[in-house]
């Protein structure tokens, strides 16, 4: 299980396609395998699991005021760039949509994202 984690910083990029994403406070992606079990008849346990690539689980939140920008009902690419490198999620889902307040901090809106695949490139700014 990979992590990509960012927390602050103002050379961190996201987009959904090309449109630049506003008011994100925090974003987290994990990396997880995916298996394809195979079951015996009349057995509650898989005798054996395949392997079928990874997928990501993305968390992100934003300042409630900025919480309108990801498209809820279809699918979506989100960009992250940072310091030349672009990780490239596609297949983007929105799964879950929360409200937080944390004491006296402002309001955000947490959203928990499935991706079905990334791909990490790195630009020549040279």
């Amino acid at each position: 299980m990979k992590e990509l984690r960012i927390v602050r910083g103002t050379d961190v990029k996201l987009f959904i396609g090309d449109v630049p994403l506003f008011g994100v406070t925090d974003f987290t992606a994990v990396q997880k395998p995916r298996y394809y079990d195979v079951f015996e008849y009349l057995r509650s346990k898989p005798c054996e699991r395949i392997p079928q690539g990874s997928r990501y689980e993305i968390k992100l939140e934003f300042m409630a005021l900025f919480d309108g920008q990801l498209p809820m009902q279809e699918d979506f690419t989100l960009n992250v760039t940072n310091n030349g490198t672009i990780y490239c999620y596609k297949n983007c889902r929105v799964t879950e949509r929360k409200t937080a307040l944390k004491g006296d901090q402002k309001a955000v809106e947490v959203f928990l994202i499935e991706a079905d695949q990334m791909r990490k490139a790195v630009t020549d700014d040279a």
